[in-house]
């Protein structure tokens, strides 16, 4: 005879309950997947936007007639009397704001190029996939300045032209600056 009051749960039962919980995981990965995929994107566009304004900044103390600057990696002084002798000198600038930012900000999306690591603001790149996430520095100039294209490639793929048009997932932002 069976007993009338049973203490345990069924196998049919617990095969319910391990169907649910199953469902209820492989949508719960799906969400987190594009949570961190959005929070990847964002972050980016943010290191972006704050190394812009920093840039602009340091920039414009040139102007108020600041000498040192970029964190004491050069001088006002360096790159006026370079520009005013015919010279370039976005390289250095450029390498200089590299410099200045190091450990600051991390590639949102890891270390996608082992040249690189995990720093988020590199001088150089342009186009290609290991370009994800990283905060691009590239140097450029003309006659009595200087330029400096800020670049993030938040989402793949990343092409465009870094001075004049970007492609649809790159964000470009170019600096000119007068000593």
């Amino acid at each position: 005879m069976r007993d009338k009051n049973p203490k345990a749960f069924t196998l049919i039962e617990l095969l319910v309950v391990v169907a649910i919980i199953g469902i209820l995981a492989a949508v719960g990965v799906v969400a987190y997947n594009g949570y961190t995929s959005a929070a990847k994107i964002a972050t980016s566009k943010a290191n972006q936007k704050s190394v812009i304004k920093w840039v602009t900044a340091e920039a414009q103390k040139c102007q108020l007639g600041i000498d040192s600057i970029l964190n004491g990696e050069i001088t006002c002084g360096y790159i006026s009397s370079t520009i005013n002798g015919g010279g370039n000198p976005a390289g250095k600038v450029v390498l200089a704001i590299e410099k200045a930012l190091k450990g600051k900000y991390k590639n949102p999306y890891g270390a996608n190029y082992a040249g690189f690591g995990d720093e988020g603001v590199k001088e150089g790149g342009w186009g290609n996939t290991r370009d994800l996430g990283y905060t691009l520095l590239n140097a450029g100039g003309g006659t009595g300045y200087i330029r400096v294209s800020i670049s993030v490639c938040y989402k793949l793929p990343c092409s465009g032209d870094k001075w004049d048009n970007p492609g649809d997932n790159v964000i470009a932002e170019v600096i000119k600056w007068y000593p």
